[in-house]
């Protein structure tokens, strides 16, 4: 069974093994968060050429067939190839290794999955149905995207200013206080700010 977990992958090389659109995605997920991704593979789409330009040194390549030596002393390994038997060869050597893996076509053979993700600067949304059918995960992070998309970083900054001022001067009234003001739109709680300053 999967635990959910929050990982810091700050600058952290993460091998994206496979050049097609699953290693795409893969690979932008992880450089969004901050990971430094290796594309191992003897070709690519073209769509890694626009996001080369985008993350520079954060991405780099290889050109060429899966081998073992590639994967020495990396943080995670992503195994997207078009061939089970290589992805599974990847498990077996990440497992030899003490590398945390995760298989695109076999979750058994994973050590981690990778949920489907809302981030919208400080607020973090995962959600997973462990593998067994994607799509509803996608299914639930286009409608909470919708529903949570005024929580930007702006809204969230002024969420925690209220909360650290209702903590200090008006912990009588907390609950009530933060339920209003997570129904008030970023005007409306600017101006609650201010009275909470008063």
């Amino acid at each position: 069974m999967f635990y959910p977990i929050m990982i810091n992958i700050s600058n952290k090389l993460i091998i994206v093994v496979g050049g097609g659109e699953v290693a795409y995605r893969k690979a932008a997920k992880f450089l969004e968060f901050g990971g430094k991704v290796m594309i191992l593979s003897p070709n690519n789409i073209e769509k890694f050429r626009d996001l080369k330009e985008k993350h520079k040194e954060k991405l780099n390549f290889i050109y060429d067939k899966y081998n073992k030596k590639y994967i020495h002393d990396v943080f995670l390994v992503i195994a997207a190839t078009s061939s089970k038997e290589i992805n599974q060869q990847i498990s077996n050597d990440c497992k030899d290794l003490s590398i945390l893996a995760n298989i695109v076509d076999n979750r058994d053979s994973s050590d981690f999955i990778t949920p489907s993700i809302i981030n919208n600067d400080n607020l973090t949304i995962s959600i997973s149905t462990m593998g067994s059918f994607p799509y509803l995960s996608k299914k639930i992070r286009t409608d909470m995207e919708e529903k949570y998309k005024k929580f930007n970083k702006e809204y969230l900054n002024l969420l925690e200013e209220v909360r650290y001022l209702v903590l200090e001067k008006h912990r009588d009234k907390t609950k009530e206080t933060m339920e209003y003001a997570l129904s008030l739109d970023i005007d409306e709680l600017k101006d609650l700010l201010i009275k909470l300053k008063d």
